[in-house]
């Protein structure tokens, strides 16, 4: 019997030191999301001293200071006082988490991998894998402004050639107010400083899109109501298109009210952007744009669909690439999907699309509350 004690006891020792020889955090935790075994590499990202100071306390507590499960667990909807994790753990095989993490009041971006043990046919406990991927996305992400600016060349003509278009109507319609200013009707005076006036918001808008790319502003959020940021780009974009936008039926499905933390102004840029693709999809044809909110717990997320003919599948994965347009007439900057993608990434979220039966659904996932890092 002392034998078999020693054995167990060597082995325990030999599986705790190959664990020690991994260089990320592995976490054992039970379903009740107690903590039953670690590695040395967890001791250092919790900042507790030894193996006791962990073992049976709450995994999202000792963590990640939660005082809950944390929103982004697979297991987040499994009540303690269950067995096993059969009903709370999405899939049969192992799930990935991207997520944002604030430690010494700095924001980290780590990957979680989460292993599903199985006794029995249940899945009785999970292993938790923790990769710190900030300097892996920091590095993509200069990596990224590199080639954006590097490639700034290719797309100056199709600035240019955007900014024409306003400043060629702008000065012509300025000459025929100077040739007929004596004999001008005060109503058809009018219509023509309205003209210039939309011309100037083109312009503006060409020149955002170029200030959003090359250097975004730091994030500055409030709590505001995501439906009258929705009806403002509503209005700007039918306003700024008038013709384009005139066969358009709009479909909103949210209540004014939905307030929750994101930056105003940065969001109706984003939703301009889309609806203007839609438009442009359409190309001046009838067409429905429909928008709809739906808020869970902890998150809010909002779909923009038309049925303007979809995107080619070869397409879906270039579509947020900087400077990549599939406007017909072969203008354009390109940034506009870019610097949507930027935007939510900026708020911690995500942006996805689907194209599926002529349609075009982008989903804007967004937390209701920015972490502190941002």
């Amino acid at each position: 019997m002392s034998s078999l004690m020693e054995n167990l006891h060597e082995r325990a020792e030999e599986l705790q030191a190959i664990l020690d020889g991994i260089t990320e955090p592995l976490v054992l935790i039970d379903s009740g999301f107690r903590v039953r075994r670690v590695n040395k590499a967890t001791l250092e990202f919790s900042s507790e001293p030894d193996f006791p100071s962990i073992l049976g306390r709450k995994c999202y507590e000792i963590l990640y200071n939660r005082s809950a499960v944390c929103p982004y667990c697979p297991m987040k909807d499994h009540h303690e006082n269950e067995p096993d994790f059969d009903a709370g753990f999405e899939g049969k095989g192992e799930v990935g988490r991207e997520i944002f993490h604030v430690a010494n009041d700095q924001k980290e971006t780590l990957y979680l991998d989460f292993f599903p043990i199985r006794k029995d046919g249940s899945i009785v406990s999970i292993v938790e894998k923790i990769s710190n991927i900030t300097r892996i996305k920091e590095k993509e992400e200069e990596n990224l402004r590199i080639r954006n600016l590097a490639s700034l060349g290719i797309f100056i003509s199709g600035v240019a050639h955007e900014l024409n278009n306003p400043l060629t109507g702008m000065s012509l319609t300025l000459q025929n107010l100077m040739n007929n200013l004596s004999s001008m009707d005060p109503a058809f005076f009018r219509k023509r400083l309205e003209m210039i006036k939309e011309d100037l918001t083109r312009a503006a808008m060409i020149v955002l899109d170029v200030i959003s790319f090359a250097k975004p502003d730091k994030l500055v959020t409030t709590n505001a109501d995501i439906h009258e940021t929705i009806m403002k780009a509503k209005d700007s974009v039918t306003w700024v298109y008038p013709v384009l936008s005139k066969n358009t039926e709009w479909e909103i499905l949210s209540e004014p009210g939905m307030t929750f933390q994101f930056n105003p102004v940065k969001m109706e840029r984003l939703f301009i952007n889309l609806f203007k693709n839609s438009l442009q999809a359409y190309d001046y044809g009838e067409g429905k744009i429909k928008v709809e909110v739906r808020r869970t717990r902890n998150m809010m997320h909002i779909f923009v669909e038309d049925t303007a003919g979809g995107i080619p599948e070869d397409m879906l994965d270039k579509i947020f690439s900087p400077f990549f347009s599939k406007n017909k007439s072969g203008i354009g900057t390109g940034l506009g999907l870019s610097i949507c993608h930027s935007i939510v990434r900026e708020h911690s979220g995500e942006l996805t699309v689907r194209s599926y039966d002529r349609r075009t659904r982008f989903k804007i996932s967004l937390p209701l509350v920015q972490p502190k890092g941002n």
